[in-house]
């Protein structure tokens, strides 16, 4: 099973990487997701599930879904 994960932002640049597969062998939590790629020190960071934003770090990752992790963003 796999998850696609884009990185955004100084997340990306930091990690030197756009985007990666996250292979799983059952459903995780976005916790893990971010820890398995190494985004835990980013703080805060904003997360996208399916394009849709999320706070739950408990919520559920399945097979193709596709995680986005990006700094807070401001602007005017």
């Amino acid at each position: 099973m796999s998850v696609k994960i884009l990185f955004f932002g100084s997340v990306a640049d930091r990690l030197g990487r756009r985007a990666c597969q996250l292979e799983i062998s059952e459903p995780v939590t976005l916790a893990h997701v971010v820890e398995a790629v190494g985004c835990q020190e980013f703080q805060p960071l904003l997360v996208a599930v399916n394009q849709e934003q999320i706070s739950d770090m408990n919520l559920i990752v399945n097979n193709g879904d596709e995680v986005a992790l990006m700094p807070l963003f401001s602007g005017g």
